[in-house]
Formats: C-alpha cells, structure tokens, sequence
C-alpha cells in the first residue's frame, strides 16, 4: 500500500475511532440525561403532590378556620342579642323601680307592674296576687294578657307557690295549683317576698300551648323562670316599701285609736273639700259630734272602757259615711263629719241617723257591758254659715254646745246669721 494511502487509512480510522468514542460519550451523556430527567420527573411528581396534599390541607384548614369564625361571629350575635336583651331588662325593672318608688297609691303602682309584665312577656297572661288585709285571701291586685286569670281572688293554700315559698313551675298537669283553671298552657307562680315574709303571689300563663316541642316548651319556661324570679323581687320589695309608706302616711293623718283621720288631715281635707265645693257652686257640710257624758266612762270603768267607748264609735261612723265623706276624731270624745257635697236638710238627716244608730251600739270592754251613749250633734254649712274652714268648724261647734245645754242627745242646725238662734232637728 503507498505510504499516501496508508496514512488515509490510518485518518480514517482515527476518525472512526474518535467518532466512535464521541458517539459511546453522547450515548452515556444521553442516558445520563435520561436519568436525570426521569429523576426530575419523579421529584416534580412528587413535589406536585406534596404541593396538592399542602393546598388541600390549607384549604381545609382555611373552611375549618372559616367555620370556626362563623360559628363565633354566630355566638357573638347571640351574645349581643342576649346583652341588648338584658339591657332592656335592666332598663324596664329600673324604669319599673323608680316608678314604684315615687307611686303614691296600690292602684298606680299596680298599673305599673302592669305595664311592666306586658313587655317583659308580651305573649302570656297572669296576674300579680296580694294577701288581703285578713290575710286569708289572695286577690288579684294587676292582670294582664290575652287569657286573664279567671279566679281572681282564692284562698293561699290554693297556690303550691305560696303554700310552699318557692317557685312552682307546672310544665304538666302534675301538681297544678287550684286557683289555675287553665289546663292547656304552661305556667309559673312565685311567692312575693320582702323581709322574709310573703305578701303574694306572682302568676304568669305561657303564651304558647302546651303541644309544642317538650324540650322547646320547657327551656322557654326555664328562661321566663329566671326573669320572672328578678321581677317577683323587685315586685315584692315594692310593694312592701308601697305599705311601708302607706303606714306611715296614715301613722302621720290617722287617729290610732278609733282608725278615723286625724284633726291634722281634716284641716288639710277641709280646704279642699272647700274649694272644690266654690268651684261647683255647691255646698258642704260639718257635723261636730260629742259624747255625752263621756267622763263617767272614764270614771266607772276606767280610761280603758273609755277607749272601747271612743273605738265602738269611731268603727260606728267610718261604716255610715259615704265615699267622699271624711270621719275625723277631732279631739278628745269629739268628732267631726265632712259631708261633700251636701244640703242642709240632707246633713241634717244624716246626723239624726248618726244619733239614732249610736244610741243602739252595744259597748263592751272585757267581757264587761259599759252601758249605753247619746250623742250631742252640731251641723253648720259652707258657704251658709261661714265663708272659711275655722269659722265653720266654730259654727258647728257653737251648734254642738246649744244641743248640750238643751238637754244633750239631740241634733242642733247652726244659725244662718250671726245673732239668729240655732234650731233644733
């Protein structure tokens, strides 16, 4: 072979073996890539997948929180809701409070509760029940609602509430209270405590009827439980402070003895009594009452006998007055009748029934019979006789004493004009 051949040879099979070796290293590079891609390949799967676990874990994470914040956002509705509740709870017993406190008779402070109890419970009924002076009777003193008690007045041993000085609540037709005629409703009655004494019942009828849902029914009750036990306190030291200031009232314008109003009350009563006659053009009279004889009472059985004497009478004349009349104990064994309005012949009249009827009361004190009295009755009118209270109440009085020195037990009109006599019925 020529040397120039040879070496083409020998360079072709340096190119074919470099070739060669190019080729085998592609190859191995090629595989290598291959195995690096199916590694990249399972690393981004993998990752993919964690990726997709992580998304859904945060987007289950993301509706629990989203749950959980609206289950909170709910409950702190429920929550306002319940405060604006008992804000206006606390407001309406405030309001009921100061309302109690600055009423001046039963009758307005019961037309508060009133008032009250129909907002707290606008759906139910009842009545707030208040031992009778006797305390042998519950009476229905406020009612209210839809479906009013029908016995408004029963004895206490009728209400499981009062017999046993706590509530009772009556969810069934188990352990119903007697005084509830009403079968088809629930109902809650709470005694009316102050200083340890019960002064009455609180009785509220349920709205809804009884076929609603136990559970329903019964956390409705549980609830008007909880208020109507706030409002049966707040009710009861009302109305003792009602009879506390009551008690006062009449220690300061009544006459312990006999239960007549006081000498005090009368003047005070007078001159209204006066101006309201002026405004009507009408007239009134006073009736001056004085016992006959009355110190021997005194001197035969004692000043105790004397008292029985005055208390007989003073009992005597509050049951023959009218309404609008005023029976005072004027003093002593005096007395004196307020008559509005009245003419002279009718207050005559009434004061001859007065010395008539007095005359039959049967006295007694300790089991001992005091005898019989008369009375002496002066009668003077407004504006006849006098054109102000005290010169009236003298015209009565100046009367008073011309029936005594007439002869005692008789009834004596007041002269028109001054220097005229008296006459006598």
């Amino acid at each position: 072979m020529p040397d120039a051949m040879k070496e083409i040879h020998d360079e072709i099979g340096a190119l074919a073996a470099a070739f060669g070796s190019t080729v085998a290293d592609l190859k191995g590079n090629q595989d290598k890539l291959l195995t690096y891609g199916r590694g990249l390949e399972t690393l981004v799967s993998e990752r993919t997948a964690e990726l997709a676990q992580e998304k859904a874990n945060i987007e289950t994470h993301v509706a629990q929180r989203t749950a959980e914040l609206r289950l909170a956002n709910d409950e702190l509705r429920q929550q306002a809701a319940e405060l604006s509740k008992r804000n206006e709870e606390i407001q309406l017993f405030s309001k009921m409070n100061d309302f109690l406190q600055t009423s001046t008779t039963e009758a307005e402070a019961y037309a508060v509760i009133s008032d009250v109890v129909t907002q707290m419970f606008p759906d139910d009924s009842g009545a707030v029940f208040v031992l009778s002076a006797s305390r042998t009777m519950l009476e229905a003193s406020a009612v209210w609602g839809p479906l009013p008690p029908s016995n408004v007045i029963f004895p206490p041993n009728e209400c499981w509430a009062h017999r046993r000085g706590q509530v009772h609540l009556a969810l069934t037709h188990e352990r119903q209270c007697q005084h509830v005629s009403d079968e088809g409703h629930m109902y809650v009655c709470l005694p009316l405590l102050a200083q340890g004494e019960t002064l009455g019942v609180l009785h509220i009828l349920d709205g809804p009827l009884t076929s609603d849902l136990a559970r329903a029914g019964e956390a409705r009750m549980a609830d008007k439980c909880r208020l109507a036990k706030i409002l049966a306190d707040n009710i009861g030291l009302g109305i003792a402070n009602l009879k506390l200031r009551e008690s006062m009232r009449n220690l300061s314008i009544r006459d312990s003895l006999t239960g007549l109003f006081n000498r005090r009350y009368m003047e005070e009563a007078f001159a209204q009594e006066m101006h309201r006659a002026t405004r009507n053009e009408a007239q009134l009279a006073v009736i001056m009452i004085d016992i006959d004889h009355f110190k021997r009472f005194n001197d035969n059985f004692g000043h105790d006998g004397g008292d029985a004497v005055l208390r007989t009478l003073g009992e005597y004349l509050q049951k023959h007055v009218r309404g609008g009349d005023i029976a005072c104990r004027f003093g002593g064994e005096e007395f004196i009748l307020i008559l509005s309005p009245a003419t002279a012949d009718g207050a005559c009249q009434r004061a001859e029934k007065i010395r008539a009827g007095a005359a039959l009361l049967n006295l007694t004190h300790a089991n001992r019979d005091l005898g019989k009295i008369t009375l002496s009755l002066g009668v003077a009118m407004f504006p006849n006789n006098a054109a102000d209270a005290a010169a009236v109440v003298k015209a009565a009085d100046v009367a008073l004493y011309e029936a005594k020195r007439n002869g005692r037990n008789r009834v004596v009109m007041a002269a028109e004009k001054a220097g005229e006599p008296a006459s006598t019925v």
